[in-house]
């Protein structure tokens, strides 16, 4: 929920669900100012940026609202873009935490860390991968926190996917959590089932140095990374040629 700081009017937001941004309709007076913390597809200009040019997660924490889930993945992860860069290597784009103060016409940044997955499979008769996780300061206070919560997927044509816990008992590595500094490796085993599809999925939590935390867009902590869809083969597990998406 946002943090009010000072009251002095409303806010009044047009949301369309399913769609990146949501569009603002801002009273003439100054109105409430609030904190949001959400993640962006890019940072915010240091000289603030207009209500509606905000994605709709964090305008829905300006206007609450029921949150909205935009994936079929497990809870809410998604694949944040980026693309493979080899047979066994998919680097995510690069997501902005954002703490920021938002007016009745712009939100303005207090911090801003950057974050992205990348995720290696080490191929051959291996069922292993390593997720890298990266967070680094890009404006405002550089002191923060991460943290992350690693599962295991199964992608399931035509249907919702499944986790690996609750697919099969085939020797997949069940969920762990821990702290997550710049360049946490978390290797992982995804089962011995052959002739079948798997993904990883991280929750990656920042809490800023004024100690709020950055909300995703199904309105929980955390931006959810869903990882590259593996194709597990007896001879060489790798990197689908496409993977699903979590949209």
């Amino acid at each position: 929920m946002p943090r009010p700081l000072a009251a002095a009017g409303a806010v009044t937001l047009l949301l369309t669900c399913g769609s990146p941004t949501a569009h603002a309709v801002v009273p003439d007076h100054v109105v409430a100012t609030q904190q949001v913390g959400f993640f962006a597809a890019a940072p915010l200009p240091e000289s603030g940026a207009p209500l509606g040019s905000l994605p709709a997660a964090a305008q829905q924490q300006l206007a609450p609202a029921s949150p909205h889930p935009r994936t079929d993945t497990p809870r809410g992860y998604k694949l944040r873009q980026g693309g493979a860069a080899t047979d066994y290597i998919y680097n995510s784009a690069d997501v902005w935490a954002i703490d920021a103060h938002c007016d009745g016409s712009s939100c303005s940044p207090v911090q801003q860390v950057k974050l992205g997955l990348k995720e290696y499979v080490f191929g051959g008769d291996s069922r292993r991968w390593r997720l890298t996780l990266n967070s680094s300061p890009w404006s405002g206070p550089s002191g923060f926190s991460a943290s992350y919560d690693y599962e295991c997927g199964v992608n399931i044509p035509d249907d919702v996917d499944k986790t690996c816990a609750t697919w099969k008992a085939d020797g997949a590595d069940g969920p762990t959590s821990g702290t997550a500094p710049n360049g946490t490796e978390v290797n992982h085993g995804f089962g011995r089932t052959t002739g079948v599809v798997k993904f990883p999925m991280v929750n990656l939590k920042v809490r800023f140095a004024d100690g709020s935390t950055a909300l995703g867009d199904d309105g929980n902590a955390g931006e959810k990374f869903r990882g590259w869809d593996v194709c597990v083969t007896a001879a060489d597990s790798k990197l689908c040629p496409t993977t699903g998406k979590g949209d």
